[in-house]
C-alpha cells in the first residue's frame, strides 16, 4: 500500500484527491490546505486526515506528494518534497521561470526520485491516435500545428487571482503538445504565436 498526501484542496486538487483515493493499492493519507474549511472537507468526504506541508514531509510513512495548489507554490513544494525523499505528481506549471524549474529538475534527479508534471493530453486518445498516425507516415509530413484550447467555462475568480492565466498555466499544454508531437526527432520550434480574446 502507497500512502499519497495531496497538497490543495482547491479546484483540481479535489479531482486529484478524488482520483487517488478510487486507486487500488493507494491510500490518500494526507490532506494539506492553507484554508482549513478546503482541507478538513476533502479529507473527510475521502476518508483522509488534515495534516501540514511541515507534517507531511517529516512523515516517513508518506510515499508520495501529489502537488495541487496555486501555480507560484509548485517549484517550492517540488523541491521541499523531493528533499524529503517523495515521489511527485505536480501540476503544470513548475514555475514561470525556466532556471527556476531546471532547478527543480535538478532537486528532483539529485534525489532519486519520480517526477511527473501533470500534461495529461498526452493520455488522450485523440492527441494519441494523431501522434501515433503522424509517427507511421498516415498524415504526411508536418509543418504546422493548430492547437485551439478552451475549458468548459470561465474559471472562478479566485482561480484567476493566483494563477498565471490561460497564458501562462494553460498554454503550457499546447506547448508540451506541440513538442511530444512535432519534435520527437530533435527538431524545435523556428515560430510560436498565441492570441486570445
Amino acid at each position: 500500500m502507497k500512502n499519497v498526501a495531496v497538497f490543495g484542496a482547491g479546484r483540481i486538487g479535489r479531482i486529484h484527491a478524488s482520483n487517488i483515493a478510487a486507486l487500488p493499492g493507494v491510500h490518500l493519507q494526507a490532506v494539506c490546505d492553507p484554508m482549513p474549511v478546503a482541507a478538513a472537507d476533502l479529507a473527510q468526504q475521502l476518508g483522509a486526515q488534515v495534516s501540514t506541508i511541515e507534517a507531511v514531509l517529516a512523515d516517513k510513512s508518506i510515499d508520495a506528494v501529489a502537488i495541487c495548489s496555486s501555480t507560484a507554490t509548485h517549484s517550492d513544494l517540488i523541491t521541499r518534497a523531493a528533499a524529503a525523499g517523495k515521489h511527485i505528481f505536480c501540476e503544470k506549471p513548475v514555475d514561470l521561470s525556466v532556471p527556476r524549474a531546471q532547478a527543480c529538475a535538478d532537486a528532483v534527479k539529485a534525489a532519486g526520485v519520480a517526477c511527473m508534471i501533470g500534461f495529461q493530453r498526452r493520455f488522450d486518445p485523440t492527441f494519441n491516435d494523431a501522434s501515433r498516425r503522424l509517427a507511421a507516415g498516415e498524415i504526411g509530413n508536418a509543418e504546422m500545428l493548430v492547437i485551439t484550447s478552451r475549458d468548459p467555462g470561465a474559471p472562478p475568480v479566485d482561480y484567476i487571482k493566483a494563477s498565471g492565466g490561460i497564458f501562462r498555466d494553460m498554454l503550457i499544454h499546447d506547448l508540451d503538445v506541440f513538442r511530444w508531437i512535432l519534435c520527437a526527432d530533435g527538431d524545435e520550434a523556428a515560430w510560436l504565436s498565441a492570441t486570445g480574446s
